[in-house]
């Protein structure tokens, strides 16, 4: 090799080791998965006959369902936590979470998954979530719009609703654990309006 070869050479080969080098870092991130708790109260027995309750379509906000935790920077921007993840698909989390806490509260078993409703008459949850990550002021926000109809479809209680946990520390545990939080006490809110709406029914 020529010597005015040689530093063109080093160049490329520092250029590779560099490459080699990023490639290498990125590879040995960590990724971290997280998954929704269920209410732990104790179940509160039914005093009066409720319907069947099924539960869906749960629809999410397209940013908010890409797998990962998201946080907002501000009114106007987000960051997409990119190693710390949904360990599932976090539709189906949510709606098995609405039902455990459901029924806990409710103290009832007759809720169901959409579609899943074996042809049974009762009521319907139908809910989008709006927001579900740590805003700008550090808390776990949730806000969901949902309805609750029956089997004809007419709407009998409709809602927006917001809740702003702060939690522990500045953990993703701690956020995804204000999240849960804020899913348990949505949960109460609809069981209410459930229990509100089947008595005016009946």
């Amino acid at each position: 090799m020529s010597n005015n070869n040689r530093p063109a050479f080093y160049s490329i080969l520092l250029i590779c080791l560099m490459l080699f080098l990023s490639g290498c870092m990125r590879q040995q991130l960590p990724f971290f998965y997280y998954t929704l708790e269920s209410s732990e109260q104790v179940a509160i027995s039914s005093t009066s006959s409720l319907p069947h309750i099924l539960i869906g379509p749960i629809v999410i906000a397209s940013f908010l369902d890409k797998g990962q935790l998201v946080k907002q920077k501000s009114a106007y921007a987000i960051t997409i936590e990119e190693q710390h993840r949904w360990a599932g698909n976090l539709q189906e989390m949510l709606t098995d979470a609405l039902i455990n806490n459901l029924s806990y509260y409710l103290g009832t078993n007759n809720i169901f998954p959409y579609p899943d409703n074996h042809g049974l008459e009762g009521v319907q949850l139908e809910l989008t979530l709006l927001r579900f990550e740590k805003d700008s002021k550090g808390q776990a926000l949730l806000r969901a719009r949902w309805k609750i109809s029956d089997t004809n479809l007419a709407i009998l209680y409709a809602k927006t609703s917001t809740y702003a946990t702060p939690p522990k520390d500045s953990s993703h545990s701690s956020l995804v654990q204000g999240l849960s939080m804020g899913l348990s006490s949505l949960s109460e809110e609809i069981g209410d309006a459930i229990r509100t709406v089947s008595s005016t029914k009946n």
